[in-house]
C-alpha cells in the first residue's frame, strides 16, 4: 500500500547516493544507481493508494459487470487504435513517468500491520506487490497514444504485463517499521514494445536522510486487449548526454538479457568447468568408503511446497492473478524452506531473474514447489517455481521462475551451513543453474557482496 507523491525530478549530476542505512549492510560503494532522477527530498502526498488501485481494477469491474460478449466486442474495436509503428508515437521523457510514492508506516497502524514481520523487521514480499503494482503506474505514465487518451483501464487500447524482474538488490533489509518507506522510479529504456522500469525503496535514517534500502528492475511488455499480439510503445527520448549513456545502459541490459537466455543451461549442455564440477563430484562420492561430511544436506531432501486457489481477489484488470501476489507467495516461500536447510532465519541479499512465463486464471490451482539449488560459504541459493495444476488432466505448466541468494549470518562456535550434495544428472543441471545465478549476483555486486553481513 502506497501514497503517490509530487512529481519533481532532478538530473543525474544531482542524484541521490546509494548508501545503505545498516553498517551491517556495508554497501556504500554499491555499483547500481538505476534511477537517472532524483527522488524528491520534501513532498506532500496527493493520492492514495485506494485511487490508484481502483484505477488499475477498473477494467476488472468493467468485465465483470457488462458480461464478455460486450467487453470482447469494445475490445476488438481498440484494436484500430493502435500503431503500427512507434514512430507514429510522441518521444517520451524519463520525467515523464517518474513518479513517487509513500507507504504510511508511521502514520497508520493498519498500513504497518500488513507489514510488520514477528521479529519487527518488514516483508519484503509486501515490497514485491507494490513494485510490480507501482511499475505498471509508471508505463501507463509513459504510454502517450494521440489517438487514445486513455493509457489505463477499460478504454485502454493497452494490456501492459510484466514480462520479468531483473534483479532486486537489497542494500539494507533491516528496515525501521515506525518510519514511512519511500518508492520512486521511472521508465528508464524503451524498446519497440518493451518498457524496463527501474525503481529505489528507501527510508530516513536517524538523521532524517533517506537511505536506500531495495533497488528494482522490471521488464514490462504491452500488449493489445485482446491478447493477440504486442503493441509499440513510445520512444524514450535523450536530451542531453547524461541521458543518452544512462538509456543506453538500459540497452545494454537488453542485450544482456537477450545473451544469458541464448546461454541457458536448460538449452546448452554445461561448459567444461561446470562438467569438471560435475565429475569431481561423482569422483570424490565414488572414492569415499562412508559419508565424510556430516553437516550435509541432499538436495532432494531440500525441498518444500505449498499449494493456493487463485481466488477472484488476488486478479488484476486484465481478470488473471497479480502478479505481485505470486511475487509475495513465492518469496516467503523460499525464505520458510532456506530457515528450514540451515536451522536458523535467513537475510535476503538478492532476488534474481524473475520470469512470468505463463499468465494465471482466477480459480486455477497454483502450486509452489521450492528447493535449494547453491551454498557458497554462508550464502545459500533457492529457488521456487509456480506451477498450474490441471486436476482434469494431470498436466502441469511452469507460470514462473524465482530464483533467491540469502545471507546466513553465523555467530562464534554456530554449526555452519550444511553443504548441498546432488545425487542425479537432473539435480546437477539445477546446481549449476543456481550457481550460475549465485556468480552472477557476486558479480553484479562488484566484490561488495563479500562484505554483507560483516
Amino acid at each position: 500500500m502506497f501514497w503517490l507523491v509530487r512529481r519533481v525530478w532532478r538530473p543525474l549530476s544531482q542524484r541521490f547516493q546509494s548508501v545503505s542505512m545498516s553498517q551491517e549492510f556495508n554497501n556504500q560503494n554499491f555499483p547500481y544507481q538505476t534511477l537517472f532522477i532524483q527522488p524528491p527530498a520534501d513532498t506532500i502526498p496527493e493520492l492514495t493508494t485506494e485511487e490508484i488501485h481502483k484505477t488499475l481494477s477498473i477494467g476488472v469491474v468493467d468485465f465483470r459487470e457488462e458480461g464478455m460478449k460486450e467487453t470482447v466486442q469494445r475490445r476488438e474495436a481498440m484494436m484500430k487504435l493502435l500503431p503500427t509503428d512507434s514512430d507514429h508515437l510522441p518521444p517520451r521523457k524519463m520525467e515523464d513517468s517518474f513518479v513517487s510514492a509513500i507507504i504510511p508506516l508511521k502514520t497508520i497502524p493498519k498500513v504497518r500491520n500488513l507489514y510488520v514481520e514477528p521479529d519487527g523487521n518488514l516483508r519484503i514480499g509486501r515490497f514485491l506487490e507494490d513494485m510490480d503494482l507501482f511499475s505498471h503506474y509508471c508505463c501507463s505514465r509513459h504510454i502517450l497514444n494521440p489517438k487514445s487518451p486513455v493509457t489505463v483501464g477499460p478504454q485502454s487500447p493497452y494490456a501492459v504485463v510484466t514480462l520479468l524482474v531483473d534483479n532486486i538488490y537489497i542494500t539494507n533489509d533491516k528496515m525501521k517499521n515506525y518510519e514511512d518507506v519511500r518508492l520512486s522510479g521511472h521508465v528508464t529504456y524503451a524498446g519497440n514494445t518493451s518498457l524496463e522500469v527501474c525503481m529505489v525503496i528507501d527510508q530516513k535514517d536517524d538523521e532524517g536522510v533517506y537511505r536506500k534500502c531495495l533497488e528494482a528492475i522490471f521488464l514490462m511488455v504491452a500488449r493489445d486487449r485482446m491478447h493477440r499480439g504486442s503493441a509499440r510503445v513510445n520512444p524514450l527520448a535523450a536530451e542531453t548526454p547524461e541521458e543518452r549513456e544512462f538509456i543506453s545502459k538500459g540497452k545494454a541490459r537488453q542485450q544482456n538479457r537477450k545473451e544469458l537466455e541464448d546461454e541457458n543451461i536448460f538449452k546448452k549442455p554445461p561448459n567444461e568447468t561446470e562438467r569438471k564440477i560435475i565429475h569431481d563430484r561423482f569422483i570424490e562420492k565414488r572414492k569415499a568408503t562412508k559419508d565424510i561430511y556430516t553437516n550435509s544436506r541432499k538436495m532432494r531432501n531440500s525441498v518444500l511446497k505449498t499449494v493456493f486457489i487463485c481466488q477472484p481477489q488476488y486478479r488484476n484488470m486484465y481478470n488473471k492473478i497479480f502478479g505481485g501476489y505470486t511475487m509475495r507467495m513465492a518469496y516467503e516461500l523460499a525464505l520458510a524452506n532456506t530457515f528450514i536447510f540451515c536451522k536458523k532465519r535467513p537475510r535476503i541479499v538478492n532476488i534474481d531473474d524473475i520470469k512470468f512465463l505463463h499468465p494465471v486464471e482466477i480459480g486455477s490451482i497454483l502450486r509452489f514447489r521450492s528447493h535449494i539449488g547453491y551454498v557458497k560459504d554462508n550464502f545459500v541459493q533457492s529457488v521456487v517455481y509456480a506451477e498450474i495444476v490441471y486436476p482434469k488432466t494431470g498436466e502441469i505448466l511452469k507460470a514462473n521462475e524465482f530464483h533467491v541468494t540469502f545471507l546466513i549470518q553465523q555467530e562464534a562456535g554456530e554449526e555452519p551451513v550444511p553443504r548441498l550434495d546432488f545425487e542425479t544428472y537432473e539435480e546437477a543441471i539445477h546446481y549449476l543453474n543456481s550457481r550460475r545465478h549465485f556468480k552472477k549476483m557476486m558479480k553484479a555486486f562488484g566484490g561488495c557482496a563479500t562484505q554483507i553481513g560483516k
